[in-house]
């Protein structure tokens, strides 16, 4: 059995592939999960630019589909499971990514219990903890934390996030296992795009310098590096002390006009594109009728999310990123892929 080999699901992801980065610099094995071939041989070419690939193979397996799962995980010492759908649109029905996140999660946890693997890491998100009514402003967020998936405020991306994360931990529980599981709660990731293929994240900072916002909504997120992410998941692997944790990633809450503020100092260029005001509340839930991706900003409006990292930071014994060099790194690979 090889002693370093982890199972690595949705390997041609965005974060996924600075974690591949981050594991085979580090001499694991990676065998990582792809839906099709097509996303297979990018994910190859992508990754060849900026590691050696010899120790990388690769698996088509389904979420959705038990077939295959069992078989990957077995001569595999460690999982890290990030695959999980993140459209950019959300959806009127509410369950709609469910049965691909939670689905999914629980079928990877239980190949790994089956496969007797030493860890899994699980790449969950800010959504499972953030979204919930009557919140003070400002609010904290915390490591025990959870969003309301009752909620009207919660769409289908804050549910399929929070019921995953939340079925991840039951299962482990009911094992007694849940320190065999480290979660990683990144908030709204920024940094290199390392190839053109179409992420949530790096789309937000392609409109905004497209000039796509004229105004920037009232609303904060804690901004998280994209290799701090990926680093993150790495080192959970073999640390006892982050052992059944939940690890808010990221160095600062910005709001959306402080993105578009250091976006016009970097990038001097697309100054004129970039928003130099807030929009008023009232317009966003104008635009929310017609554009679903601004719905989820509604509840969030005029309120500011306050999250304290530093205990994340400790037990990873890792320093989080500035905010501004993911915005600044987000910016320059958007802009030299051609994005813009």
């Amino acid at each position: 059995m090889t002693s370093k080999k982890v199972l690595l699901t949705g390997i041609s992801g965005w974060i996924a592939k600075h974690i591949a980065i981050e594991l085979l610099n580090a001499g694991h094995e990676v065998l990582g999960t792809v839906r099709n071939q097509s996303s297979l041989e990018k994910t190859k070419k992508t990754l060849s630019e900026h590691v050696s690939i010899d120790k990388l193979s690769f698996v088509e397996l389904d979420l959705l589909k038990d077939e295959g799962w069992n078989e990957a995980a077995k001569d595999c010492k460690f999982i890290i499971h990030t695959a999980s759908p993140y459209p950019m649109k959300s959806s009127k029905n509410r369950e709609a990514l469910v049965p691909a996140a939670k689905g999914g999660t629980l079928r990877v946890l239980n190949a790994g219990i089956e496969a007797n693997v030493e860890k899994i890491v699980l790449t969950s998100s800010i959504a499972a903890m953030f979204k919930r009514p009557n919140r003070t402003n400002p609010y904290n967020v915390g490591e025990n934390d959870w969003s309301d998936t009752e909620w009207s405020g919660s769409n289908d991306y804050i549910i399929s996030k929070t019921k995953a994360e939340k079925a991840a931990w039951d299962l482990m529980e009911s094992k007694g296992m849940k320190d065999k599981l480290t979660v990683i709660n990144p908030g709204g990731v920024n940094g290199d795009a390392l190839d053109d293929k179409e992420n949530t994240s790096t789309k937000y900072v392609q409109l905004f310098l497209k000039g796509k916002y004229p105004m920037a909504p009232n609303f904060g997120i804690l901004i998280s590096d994209v290799k701090d992410v990926a680093k993150a998941h790495v080192l959970s692997l073999k640390n006892p002390k982050v052992n059944g944790r939940r690890l808010l990633i990221g160095s600062e809450v910005k709001k959306m006009l402080e993105i578009s503020k250091i976006m016009q100092e970097e990038f001097p260029q697309y100054a004129k594109k970039l928003p130099k005001k807030e929009m008023p509340n009232f317009m966003l839930k104008l635009i929310s009728y017609l554009d679903s991706s601004a719905k989820l900003m509604v509840p969030e409006l005029g309120i500011l999310m306050q999250t304290d990292t530093s205990y994340a930071e400790d037990l990873l014994d890792m320093k989080f990123k500035p905010a501004r060099d993911s915005i600044k790194d987000a910016g320059n690979s958007v802009i030299r892929l051609g994005l813009v």
